[in-house]
């Protein structure tokens, strides 16, 4: 072979593999090989939440699938943002992932000094796992047995009812509750679902949002009255417990949910690539029996779906801490 004929079969390669990039053809090729290390998924939450235990499950189910292992690292603490930090530093090869609640959807709005991020352009969101629905409850000292008797005895002069307040999501629930059904209704903070479930229980005070996991068993011991459900149909574990549809407030659908994002800049076929793996492994019988045990139902979004609801929750809480007036 003579140097000529190697130069050209050289060009002639190059040709055929620029040709083939033009038309897709050479992308998808070079796309064959994600992933080819160890995955991270960080999370704000701590070892034990039902976050971690969720995220644990997911990330078993991705590592079968991928053929790559998938490990947790739990960052606690800083509103989130440890955790938010690390995906945002890390480089944009959808090697570093990070699973949050709708906190990664307020935080930006209701913490601007510590959330210095823009959630619609800053991540990328990729899938949700699943979707729990809010309670309404209430002590049993509480007359009112129906959501609507709720909201006429907090519209009486001289109403002393409150709400007790478990982090930044169910008060903001709360806060749309009242803005919705047009009332009043003082929120006290508490450190966590814990001591908030038992300030109602004492009725301490007496009105709790809370989501169904934590709150169905207080419902079926009577110990608490559950008064309505965000979720479209009433759930197994409280079948007594009416729809917000059913309680005539077809308006109020907030749902608490838990999904992966990776950082603004990875490949879209990698984003569509843990999609789709993320909702095999949601579709699972094992993950489906886990969720529903605990109130939850599996998500099957899709890439574009997800991102369109996620955008869509950072507009309605930040339109809810407006009209709340909630102040950093």
């Amino acid at each position: 072979m003579t140097p000529n004929t190697s130069t050209r079969r050289h060009h002639l390669r190059k040709l055929a593999l620029g040709l083939l990039a033009a038309c897709g053809l050479g992308g998808a090729w070079a796309q064959g090989s994600y992933p080819e290390r160890t995955i991270r998924i960080v999370t704000p939450y701590a070892p034990g939440s039902m976050v971690d235990a969720t995220t644990r499950l997911v990330a078993d189910g991705l590592s079968k699938r991928l053929g790559q292992p998938v490990m947790v690292e739990n960052r606690t603490g800083g509103m989130g943002m440890i955790a938010m930090n690390a995906l945002l530093s890390a480089p944009a090869d959808g090697y570093t992932l990070l699973t949050d609640t709708p906190a990664s959807a307020i935080n930006p709005t209701l913490h601007k000094e510590q959330a210095r991020y823009n959630p619609k352009t800053d991540v990328a969101p990729i899938a949700q796992f699943m979707r729990l629905p809010f309670v309404l409850a209430v002590h049993p000292d509480v007359s009112a047995g129906t959501a609507k008797e709720l909201v006429s005895l907090l519209k009486q002069p001289g109403s002393q009812w409150n709400a007790a307040g478990a982090g930044t999501s169910t008060g903001l629930v709360t806060d749309l509750f009242a803005i919705q059904a047009g009332v009043q209704l003082p929120q006290v903070p508490y450190r966590g679902a814990a001591p908030a479930i038992l300030a109602a229980l004492k009725g301490e005070a007496p009105v709790i949002f809370l989501d169904s996991a934590n709150l169905a068993p207080h419902i079926q011991s009577g110990k608490l009255k559950g008064l309505l459900v965000t979720s479209d149909a009433r759930q197994d574990t409280l079948p007594s417990v009416p729809t917000s549809a059913e309680a005539g407030f077809g308006n109020f659908k907030p749902v608490t949910w838990f999904g992966i994002f990776a950082r603004s800049g990875v490949p879209p076929h990698i984003l569509k690539q843990l999609n789709e793996a993320v909702r095999e492994v949601m579709q699972s019988s094992q993950t489906r029996e886990y969720l529903k045990a605990r109130g939850a139902t599996s998500s099957d979004m899709g890439l574009d779906e997800f991102r369109s609801f996620f955008h869509a929750e950072i507009d309605m809480w930040a339109d809810v801490i407006r009209k709340a007036q909630i102040k950093q």
